[in-house]
């Protein structure tokens, strides 16, 4: 007969934690909706099936002045900051004497695709954790992490602390250090898509005076054209697209915010879901910039085409949720 395996520590039963954790997201609420009943039904008042009726709202509008908080995680889009609240809470029941928490610490990191990345605390509440832990309190730290690939998530929090067990003389008779970890995983998914594309204009010829009097340089130009589409669950308005250049090159939006347009504050676009954007931007070789130009010319007689620039889009969610884009350099097409 096989020999019985000694029983280890880690077989035996574990102890309830006198520390729990909670997570919850941090984001805006959203406006409530209401379903009045059709106007032609005379014999029913149309406030019957309002939630919240009121003689100063409008009861045959869909969206009622109140604010709704979200029922569940929701979605997580890259370019926007994801926030939570972590809640380290006491669950010592009050007719427990024997025990007492101290020195709790919380710490957290994000595991991306790519990379796992420490994360700043920010303080919510430290009022609990000077004089410890007391039962039914609650140590309170909020993290920020900007969304920046799409794909899995991992927000791993440890939690430690001190436990004292208290002796019949209500003195300390010993203490340890305890601590947990819990994962919470996550998608991360585009709100914007993007496609670029770009096209070779007719050179810009210039006089140059160092070629003799009839020297001229042949200045590049391109047309690059966007096309953003919203691929999110809700409506979006684009606040700004912006190409930054890399030098030789400089850009020009041909966009809503045109310099010189009839519209003096023109209002930004506005995309719902599945929606599509065009934007385009006129790219033209800076004339007298000798920055960056050898390694553009290099570029293209070795690939037949040169690098633009980035490509940086600002939006709005629908309750002013801020998000924020940029994509890869963005390239010429290749010269045949």
């Amino acid at each position: 007969m096989a020999r019985p395996r000694a029983q280890s520590g880690a077989d035996g039963p574990k102890e309830p934690h006198a520390v729990s954790l909670k997570v919850l997201r941090l984001s805006r609420p959203s406006l409530s909706y209401q379903h009045p009943l059709p106007a032609s039904n005379t014999k029913i008042s149309s406030k019957a099936s309002l939630s919240y009726p009121s003689d100063h709202i409008d009861d045959k509008f869909i969206l009622a002045p109140n604010l709704t908080l979200p029922p569940a995680f929701g979605s997580a889009y890259v370019g926007e900051t994801f926030a939570c609240t972590l809640s380290a809470n006491n669950e010592l029941s009050d007719d427990e004497a024997s025990r007492v928490v101290t020195s709790v610490r919380i710490v957290a990191e994000m595991q991306t695709p790519s990379t796992v990345t420490s994360l700043g605390l920010e303080p919510a509440d430290d009022t609990a954790a000077k004089d410890g832990l007391q039962k039914g309190q609650s140590l309170q730290k909020i993290v920020r992490f900007d969304l920046k690939e799409e794909g899995n998530h991992i927000l791993a929090v440890s939690v430690s602390y001190t436990e004292t067990l208290i002796g019949s003389d209500a003195q300390a008779a010993s203490g340890r250090v305890r601590t947990f970890r819990k994962l919470y995983q996550f998608v991360a998914q585009p709100c914007l898509s993007v496609r670029t594309k770009s096209s070779e204009l007719t050179p810009l010829e210039v006089e140059n005076k160092s070629l003799g009097p009839y020297g001229k340089t042949r200045l590049l130009r391109f047309a690059l054209e966007a096309q953003l589409e919203n691929v999110g669950d809700g409506a979006v308005v684009v606040k700004q697209t912006r190409l930054n250049p890399r030098p030789p090159f400089k850009a020009i939006s041909l966009n809503w915010d045109l310099e010189g347009s009839d519209q003096p504050n023109p209002l930004p676009p506005t995309l719902n879901p599945r929606d599509v954007l065009q934007v385009a931007f006129l790219v033209e070789q800076e004339e007298g910039q000798q920055d960056g130009l050898e390694a553009s010319q290099k570029d293209m007689k070795r690939d037949g085409r040169a690098v633009l620039g980035q490509l940086s889009i600002e939006w709005r969610g629908p309750m002013g949720d801020k998000g924020y884009l940029t994509t890869g350099n963005l390239l010429t097409r290749r010269r045949t």
